[in-house]
């Protein structure tokens, strides 16, 4: 059903898994886990979208890619998205980025706008921020995420060098040159990460893109249930233009 794969990025050997590699009949899936993920975190996902073609890519000082002492730049982790892009010749695919995952997804969108087909946001602003002194601890501090501790998710020099080498980088007025249809998720209860209003900012930089709200959701948009998530994403991509 899906296999372990790995990329060379300079060095840097990057995991993906993929899933319906032989399935060339709907246009393929492209997932960038959030901050702590990895691949494994995903394949309910895409073992409920099958038999569509899927690619989840963990990016560095995650599960069980490589750990590099230092190269944690928000276009560090655009060089892993497009190592994989690259190796496995994707185009015309779905992009889909969670959490702090969005600014890669949406900085590697902005370098690649001719071969996105279309991109899904899930509960995060167009911000790539720069973290905080402390933000390690408090990171650190947080309860497990979806059943695994930080410390069976990413390594302590991946944490802090993600800290170290944050910056700060707005994307609003770039996103009006995205034409592909986009699709926004975000969560209704406390906790979070997109607002009402930076929802509503997406919509006035890009008109085409279409907000869905889960209610029952916070940050976490794989709870209480994934099948909402699962059927929002499947009625956007079926609805999709076949050309683009």
């Amino acid at each position: 059903m899906y296999k372990d794969c790995w990329v060379d990025n300079k060095g840097i050997h990057i995991h993906f898994i993929e899933a319906n590699a032989d399935k060339k009949e709907e246009a393929p899936l492209v997932i960038i886990p959030g901050l702590s993920e990895s691949a494994e975190d995903y394949i309910a996902i895409i073992e409920k979208l099958s038999p569509r073609h899927c690619i989840i890519i963990t990016l560095r000082g995650r599960g069980k890619s490589d750990t590099p002492e230092t190269g944690y730049t928000l276009y560090d982790h655009v060089s892993d998205i497009d190592a994989v892009v690259q190796h496995l010749k994707l185009r015309n695919f779905f992009l889909f980025g969670y959490s702090r995952s969005v600014s890669y997804v949406l900085q590697y969108a902005l370098n690649n706008k001719t071969i996105i087909k279309g991109l899904i946001i899930g509960d995060y602003p167009a911000i790539h921020t720069q973290l905080p002194q402390g933000w390690v601890e408090f990171f650190s501090s947080l309860p497990p995420w979806r059943g695994k501790p930080l410390s069976e998710r990413m390594s302590m020099t991946a944490l802090h060098n993600i800290q170290k080498e944050s910056s700060q980088v707005l994307f609003w007025d770039d996103l009006s040159s995205i034409e592909c249809p986009v699709l926004i998720i975000r969560a209704g209860k406390q906790g979070a990460a997109l607002s009402v209003e930076a929802a509503e900012q997406y919509t006035e930089k890009m008109p085409q893109a279409n907000i869905v709200v889960f209610d029952e959701s916070d940050h976490n948009l794989f709870e209480p249930h994934i099948d909402p998530l699962i059927q929002t994403m499947e009625t956007f991509m079926d609805k999709c233009p076949a050309g683009k």
